[in-house]
């Protein structure tokens, strides 16, 4: 019996005591976690003195440039005849616009490629200034690869904040050095308020250390990575506000250099240090000296990120061709089976181009077919599809050689506007002040009032014969009775 109540008290101590020793640990726990933020946000997210928008920037709701792919549901099994398209996401919605458009330039040979990017080019940029056509959402397609993050940069970050709370300012200083390089190693994963954050405490470990120069160099890459970022004054001593705001002073009293950033193909979203500053070909984006991670994204294409230097008063170029994501690829490997000459001569709809529209859930599918002749000259010949309607514009060609007129890319985008929204595409002012200018020269030719009498009359008959019974004596001239006419 004296065992058993010893038991039972054992026990129920045990069951008494386990609330009071979770509610220790979760304490303990977030005790450890709750370490105070080095740094604070200013209001001003960029300031004027770092970064300022290039002058001709793209609009934010510029035409699309690339075909655009429509928004996204499962997928169907790719057709026997198209294996490669198997490789395209089997996350495609069909929730895109019922007149979503896809177009793709196709080279018959490769020596006709770069003509099939400017032609497909050309094509987007024309349709879509029209304002009345809706591109398929390749953005929805083909969503970009979720950031992976730093793991190697993140863990000396915290190795360095450990010797720092220590006191330990010399390894602090290289292992926030160690994690700065490792985040700068991949733009793509990049944030920069963490890179940010990573100087300033590797600045303020070397001023621990004496080395006042080394402090404001780390200061000013801290400034360069995020503007908006400031050491803490909880944290941070008098030493460190000065001599940030000194590296501040500094920075802003250098020339701002300029970045300009070419892709193709064009329309690519242009990244710096993680703020979208415009669209391809970006030109004139004005940044204060220094190193700066840029990435360039397009939907359906690999992203490209590297870091870019500007120097003071000097201009600084990148240029980039994206390569098209596997999905993307697939899509483009279908498209140059429907744009061979075969293909385009055959009557009926390309299994291929059927199956380019049900996998973007477009209706029209437009293709710009580029090749070389055998005495090596370019020419180019576009087709388009209605898959509703089954209707089929042909026979546009293309003249490489011409800017304007019959023949030019800007005449074949007019004849494939017609096809799809019925209507020509709208004049430029150049073209409608040479239009009215003609129009006045003719109004001054005596011969045109001749013969605008001439259709006046016939018109006037028109109608009179539409309303009046023929009688006797009828004119066939000019609709009136008898011998009467003009």
């Amino acid at each position: 019996m004296n065992t058993a109540r010893l038991a039972l008290t054992v026990a129920l101590a045990c069951v008494l005591s386990a609330p009071a020793a979770d509610a220790a640990t979760k304490r303990k726990s977030a005790a450890k976690k709750k370490r105070p933020a080095a740094t604070k946000k200013v209001p001003a997210p960029v300031p004027e003195d770092t970064f300022t928008p290039p002058d001709e920037a793209a609009p934010a709701s510029d035409a699309p440039v690339a075909p655009k792919a429509a928004t996204q549901a499962p997928v169907a099994p790719a057709k026997p005849t198209l294996p490669k398209m198997a490789d395209v996401p089997a996350a495609v919605v069909r929730a895109a616009p019922s007149n979503a458009v896809a177009i793709f330039g196709v080279a018959r040979q490769s020596a006709a490629a770069d003509s099939a990017a400017k032609l497909e080019d050309t094509l987007t940029r024309k349709l879509g200034s029209a304002g009345d056509i809706q591109f398929v959402d390749l953005a929805t397609a083909f969503p970009p690869p979720e950031p992976q993050g730093n793991p190697k940069g993140d863990a000396l970050f915290d190795e360095g904040r450990t010797a720092y709370d220590n006191l330990d300012p010399d390894t602090a200083a290289v292992k926030f050095k160690a994690a700065a390089e490792a985040y700068v190693q991949r733009p793509g994963d990049l944030r920069p308020e963490k890179l940010g954050e990573t100087y300033l405490f590797q600045g303020a470990s070397q001023l621990l250390n004496g080395d006042v120069a080394g402090a404001k160099a780390a200061f000013t890459n801290a400034l360069l990575a995020e503007p908006s970022l400031r050491p803490d004054a909880g944290l941070f001593g008098q030493d460190v506000q000065r001599v940030f705001a000194e590296a501040q002073t500094e920075l802003n009293a250098q020339p701002q250099g300029t970045l300009a950033v070419v892709s193709q193909p064009q329309g690519a979203r242009v990244l710096v240090r993680g703020r979208d500053v415009g669209v391809t070909p970006l030109s004139g984006a004005k940044l204060a000296p220094g190193h700066y991670p840029v990435q360039v994204v397009l939907p359906g294409y690999a992203p490209f990120a590297t870091y870019a230097e500007v120097k003071p008063s000097a201009p600084t170029e990148l240029k980039t061709k994206l390569a098209s994501a596997p999905g993307l690829s697939a899509l483009r490997d279908a498209a140059a089976k429907a744009g061979t000459e075969a293909a385009f001569d055959a009557d009926g709809v390309p299994p291929e181009v059927g199956a380019i529209g049900e996998r973007l859930n477009a209706r029209y599918v437009v293709l710009a077919a580029s090749f070389q002749d055998k005495k090596g000259r370019l020419h180019g010949e576009v087709q388009a599809w209605d898959l509703r309607t089954k209707n089929r514009l042909r026979d546009v060609e293309v003249d490489f050689g011409k800017r304007d007129g019959k023949g030019s890319a800007d005449a074949a985008a007019d004849q494939v506007h017609t096809f799809l929204a019925g209507s020509a595409l709208p004049q430029s002012r150049k073209e409608e002040k040479d239009a009215v200018s003609s129009s006045d020269s003719v109004l001054r030719k005596p011969w045109f009032w001749a013969a605008a009498a001439g259709v006046a009359a016939v018109t006037a008959g028109v109608v009179y014969v539409a309303t009046t019974d023929r009688g006797a004596g009828f004119n066939p001239v000019n609709g009136l009775p008898g011998g009467i006419s003009f």
